[in-house]
């Protein structure tokens, strides 16, 4: 007969590979203080928490029972400023109200995600006092009144903060330069990335981080007065890394050249940007033969010979962006991509235009194709087979009409699609998508659809059965949703749906009282751990 085991009697080593697949609040939820051993075999989880992905009863639990003993162990910690609407007004005060160093007295990193206006900058007056936290990781922000910012961001902790980084999704600063014996600079930031409005603000921040070392920027405007205002300004002499992308607008080499010449001791240069040769004509053979030999570049030159994407050989960043019409022109193999983790094709383009350029990307995370201007299914024929590998696949998201199948089929570790709605109604008709889908969707979001009894919620409770979150994003954010909300409640009642948001209109009678009216007309109770928040034509649940 044999002996039966729990899980207590495993080894160290196979509990941390279950971990491998546990979010670290499940984690904390489910192993925290059940024995002595366990709180040994996941002290990493301790060190560094990150809330996300969990029910709301998790979150609530993790936040009140266990971060308050872990606290003074806490090394990283990730905060959503979603949670200041949706938390407790005891937690609330704990976590948005009391000092961080009340809280986390020996954080090292802190990441700030899904902040808005200014509430960022309230937060921040929070961050004092923490002596060993040095790196601020911000994602998603978003804020209207982004003047004075980012001076607030390098100041943070008592001016202790050495790498502060900002995610391609947050807002370009728009920065407000002023005399320069008026401005304060902060020579403890030795690293920082971040997003700016328009290059003529690149004098005023060269002040503000005289001793920059690694400084990776994003232009979205380019100013003709560059040279003028970068005139008097200090060189940053301990600048080693500099990394301009800037793929909106047109640069020339003049432009960029003047830049570097404020870089003396730059060891590494990496350039995605955008030109155009409007009046020189250069032929592409002329001008690839002025390249230094030493550094391997190739050109894609598309066949109307309008568009080209030129790069180094290995391409060296972790995200590109590609026009469909290179297609056919890319270069063998993947060893040259290897780096690339994000990658948007644009522009119209049919399933066999996606496939051969994705087949040269294995190490992608995030994948965007598509065009709003498809809007039914192009088709081409390829002569030859392409084998498609993208073992690192999390995300994927589609605009317009396309065959995902064999996206699908060589990603088996997608979690995230954003679809439109009329590329996942063929999708639902498509038995053999459908079943791989169902197995690997977590997060579900149907984009650009215009009327409520539009969607087929049925069909997708029925097949996406490891669904956890679900976003319905109309196209008129004036359409009323009251009936999607309670549909969506009834068809995910036993299926532990842990999110649900949905961009449309509340009627005035359920404005009133949301959560209430959902009590009274749901399977939901009083007494459920259930948050609900309606704000800019967004409602909002997390759900237990």
């Amino acid at each position: 007969m044999e002996e039966v085991s729990t899980f207590e009697m495993l080894p160290d080593e196979m509990i941390l590979f279950i971990c491998q697949y546990l979010r670290g609040a499940e984690i904390l939820y489910s192993f925290f203080n059940l024995n002595s051993r366990l709180n040994s075999a996941i002290t990493d989880y301790c060190h560094y928490v990150n809330l996300k992905y969990v029910t709301y009863k998790q979150f609530d639990f993790v936040a009140t029972q266990i971060i308050p003993q872990i606290g003074l162990s806490v090394r990283s910690f990730v905060f959503n400023g979603q949670w200041e609407n949706i938390m407790s007004n005891k937690l609330n005060s704990t976590f948005f109200h009391l000092k961080l160093s009340l809280i986390f007295p020996q954080l090292y990193t802190l990441s700030l995600v899904n902040f808005i206006d200014r509430q960022l900058n309230l937060f921040l007056d929070n961050i004092t006092d923490l002596l060993q936290l040095v790196k601020l990781d911000i994602r998603n922000l978003l804020d209207n009144y982004a003047e004075d910012s980012l001076e607030k961001v390098l100041a943070a902790n008592n001016n202790r903060l050495k790498y502060i980084s900002f995610d391609s999704d947050s807002i370009d600063f728009n920065l407000t330069a002023t005399r320069n014996d008026e401005t304060i600079s902060y020579p403890n930031i030795e690293e920082l990335i971040v997003n700016l409005k328009t290059n003529k603000t690149l004098e005023y921040l060269f002040i503000l981080v005289p001793h920059i070392k690694r400084l990776h920027i994003d232009f979205d405007q380019l100013s003709s007065v560059s040279k003028s205002t970068l005139a008097n300004v200090s060189s940053l002499i301990h600048l080693k890394d500099f990394q301009l992308r800037s793929i909106n607008i047109y640069w020339s080499l003049k432009e960029i050249a003047y830049i570097l010449s404020k870089m003396p001791s730059l060891q590494r240069l990496a350039l995605n940007v955008r030109t155009e040769d409007a009046q020189s004509h250069s032929e592409v053979d002329t001008l690839l033969s002025t390249w230094p030999i030493h550094i391997r570049i190739t050109c894609l030159l598309d066949k109307s010979n309008k568009y080209a994407v030129i790069h180094t050989i290995p391409y060296d960043l972790f995200s590109i962006i590609i026009p469909a019409t290179i297609a056919n022109y890319m270069l063998a193999g993947s060893e040259y991509t290897r780096k690339v983790k994000d990658l948007k094709i644009f522009g119209e383009q049919c399933s066999t235009d996606i496939h051969l350029i994705v087949q040269h990307f294995h190490r992608l995370r995030t994948l965007a194709i598509g065009s709003e201007k498809n809007s039914k299914e192009l088709t081409s024929q390829s002569t030859q087979p392409i084998v498609l590998h993208l073992p690192k696949l999390k995300r994927l998201y589609v605009k317009g009409i396309y065959e995902i199948f064999h996206l699908v089929q060589a990603a088996p570790n997608l979690e995230h699609l954003q679809i439109d709605f009329n590329c996942l109604n063929i999708v639902l008709n498509d038995v053999s998508t459908c079943e791989l889908l169902q197995k690997r969707i977590v997060h579900l979001e149907i984009t650009n659809f215009r009327e409520v009894d539009s969607i087929q919620l049925d069909t997708i409770a029925q097949k996406f059965n490891h669904l956890r979150d679900l976003s319905l994003v109309f196209e008129n954010s004036t359409v009323f949703v009251d009936s999607l909300i309670l549909q969506v409640l009834s068809l995910w009642k036993d299926k532990k749906l842990r999110s649900l948001y949905i961009r449309g209109s509340l009627t005035d009678e359920v404005d009133k009282n949301l959560r209430q009216w959902l009590i009274d007309h749901s399977h939901l109770c009083q007494e459920d751990l259930f948050v609900v928040k309606y704000m800019m034509n967004w409602i909002a649940m997390w759900l237990q």
